[in-house]
């Protein structure tokens, strides 16, 4: 038996030996340092499960197989002080796998303590727990965009701006009040009840309900503009056009989440994107993303994610909708329920429009760990990832993909696009049409497309991995043009569709992405959210983008030239005038002679042709 089985039969053997209730597990690394801090409802259950090779539990295993080599506990009376225990020990022991978040301080909320007569608009990092009426407002992930709203905002809603004590000390209005930026309350020129009504009004605009603001603008601007103050009128309509389309980048189209947070969460590999879009009486407010490094299972990456984000000052909605079960979820929400009146609802809905919602934050976190790959030079990683999964020779920094498509009667059209380093490099991509092939045929062309690729090689250094999209025939071809053409010790790969549904979860065996590669007769299946999935779907979809980009100009312009490229005296200008005006060839050919002469460039002769000529060629 190898160490390495040596240890892990010691460590399953102390887990059936862990309690059965509620409490908290560290593992410890080989140093003896504790690498992991986990609670659970049941320890035992809990623990075994990081050794079975299910679902995602195939990340897990890879996480205790690597970093645990000791496991500890500690038993606690009740869920509840699981939590609190875990909290405890991640503070003591600052284990490196646990989530850490570091951008808390891109938050701004706003601040509005009403213990003051006529407050002012604060802003604030962390809300705080304060006796009284102070509500905050946000959070707001753009500082500026914030700042910039609280500008514009103090020309429509004139509130103060000033500190406390200058307030006290005011005995004649300031130079805002005379530019309209302020009512003057320092010196009893508004009421107590009329300035509480315009701060309920800027907070109604700050979380996005503008119709009663804009309605009063509209107002101020047709009367300004009635007395002929056409500058005044002028800011009015500014402010109007700013106020619609900040609400327009807030709305999202959303009628089954009143108040509350979705989470989305991609993967590639041990790194992972979470994204959160906090909606507020309907509205979307702000979105936040968070890039987290992980060898974690990804309900433990949300367990530990959603403690850390919500665990300190943050306030916590009525309702998170997660895109997947979270272990121990009833007590995870009492434990972030303690600073409310009452739980948050943790959900994981399946269809209606909050599923909608969990799509659009799954969307924007890939997006986003797009970005964050780009920008933190992870690329090197994963490539090396996917060159050890496929046995390249090395780590494939230069990758071409070609993809086959045709216009869906004569014409076929191909495209290459190409990977430098992990990313697109665009200025490299290519449109093919066939030059030999008569008819369809994805295989001829697949031929025809690869020996002109290969003919250009000196020219056009070869890439690291040559892929094609298909499966096994594909690849065959690309072995026989390769070996053909002198290049049979090119790396080779034929990436096959697995299933598109529910790509951001794990599929079972079947449905994942394959590759299929020379000399191997199974082809290689790719685990859900792995370094070479990323990569592979990225690419391809990249390719397919591309292609069909091209495939519609092709069919564009085979349709625009089909029936009226044989009329004498109609050339590529009168035909867009014809079209434009009649819509098609078919709307086209049932007008009348008068009508189509009416084009400016036909006239009644050059009319009776066309027409003629479209009915004597048919529908």
């Amino acid at each position: 038996m190898s160490a390495s089985e040596d240890r892990r039969a010691r460590l399953l053997e102390k887990v059936e030996r862990l309690p059965e209730g509620p409490g908290v597990y560290l593992f410890r690394d080989v140093g003896g340092s504790v690498a992991y801090v986990g609670k659970a409802r049941r320890l035992r259950e809990r623990v075994r499960s990081y050794f079975r090779s299910s679902g995602d539990g195939r990340r897990a295993v890879r996480f205790v197989d690597r970093y645990v080599h000791d496991i500890d506990f500690l038993s606690t009376d009740s869920e509840h002080e699981a939590f609190l225990l875990e909290n405890q020990q991640i503070k003591r022991h600052k284990p490196p796998y646990n989530v850490k978040l570091r951008d808390d301080k891109d938050f701004l909320y706003v601040r509005v303590d009403r213990r003051h007569d006529f407050p002012a608009l604060g802003l604030a990092r962390r809300p705080k727990k304060v006796k009284g009426p102070v509500s905050y407002h946000g959070p707001f992930a753009s500082a500026k965009a914030l700042r910039r709203t609280l500008r514009m905002l103090g020309g429509i809603i004139p509130l103060r701006d000033c500190s406390d004590r200058e307030f006290a000390s005011r005995t004649r209005p300031c130079l805002k009040h005379d530019m309209g930026r302020c009512c003057a309350p320092c010196v009893d020129l508004v009421g107590k009840d009329d300035y509480a009504a315009m701060i309920d009004q800027a907070v109604d605009v700050l979380e996005g309900r503008v119709g009663s603001t804009l309605r009063v603008l509209e107002q101020r601007m047709e009367s300004s503009a009635a007395q002929m103050h056409y500058e005044e009128a002028a800011r009015h309509r500014d402010a109007i056009a700013y106020l619609r389309a900040t609400t327009a980048h807030q709305q999202v189209e959303n009628t089954g989440l009143r108040e509350g947070d979705v989470l989305g969460l991609h993967r590639a590999g041990e790194l992972a994107e979470i994204v959160v879009l906090a909606f507020r009486r309907g509205a979307l407010i702000t979105s936040s993303h968070h890039t987290l490094e992980s060898e974690l299972p990804d309900d433990e990456l949300l367990a530990g994610f959603l403690r850390e984000y919500y665990g300190d000052a943050r306030p916590v909605p009525d309702r998170i909708l997660v895109p997947l079960a979270i272990p121990d979820a009833d007590g995870l929400a009492a434990f972030l329920g303690e600073r409310r009146e009452r739980d948050p609802r943790l959900n994981v809905p399946k269809r209606g429009p909050r599923a909608a919602l969990l799509t659009l934050a799954a969307r924007n976190a890939k997006d986003a760990l797009v970005l964050a790959i780009e920008q933190r030079g992870h690329q090197r990683r994963l490539l090396e990832a996917l060159g050890d999964r496929l046995g390249l020779p090395r780590v494939p920094e230069t990758i071409e993909c070609y993809d086959i498509s045709n216009t869906g009667r004569t014409a076929v059209v191909a495209s290459r696009v190409v990977f430098q380093h992990g990313e697109p490099d665009r200025a490299r991509y290519r449109h093919y049409r066939m030059k030999t092939l008569d008819g369809q045929d994805d295989y001829g062309a697949m031929r025809e497309v690869l020996r002109r690729r290969f003919a250009r090689a000196p020219s056009d250094p070869l890439p690291d991995l040559l892929m094609v999209d298909g499966g096994r025939g594909q690849l065959a071809v690309a072995i026989d043009v390769a070996a053909e053409c002198g290049f049979a010790d090119l790396p080779l790969a034929a990436l096959a569709k697995g299933s598109r549904r529910g790509r951001s979860l794990n599929l079972p065996a079947g449905e994942r992405e394959r590759v299929f590669l020379p000399g191997r007769a199974e082809p290689v299946e790719l685990a859900g959210r792995s370094p070479e999935e990323y990569i592979l779907q990225r690419l391809r979809d990249e390719a397919h983008r591309f292609a069909i980009g091209h495939h519609r100009k092709a069919r564009s312009k085979e349709s625009f030239a089909s029936r009226l490229d044989d009329v004498p005296g109609v050339g590529p200008v009168l035909k867009k005038r014809l079209l434009a005006a009649f819509g098609g060839t078919r709307a086209l050919a049932r007008a009348q002679v008068d009508e189509v002469a009416s084009v400016e460039g036909v006239g009644p002769q050059l009319a009776e042709a066309i027409l003629e000529h479209l009915q004597r060629t048919g529908p």
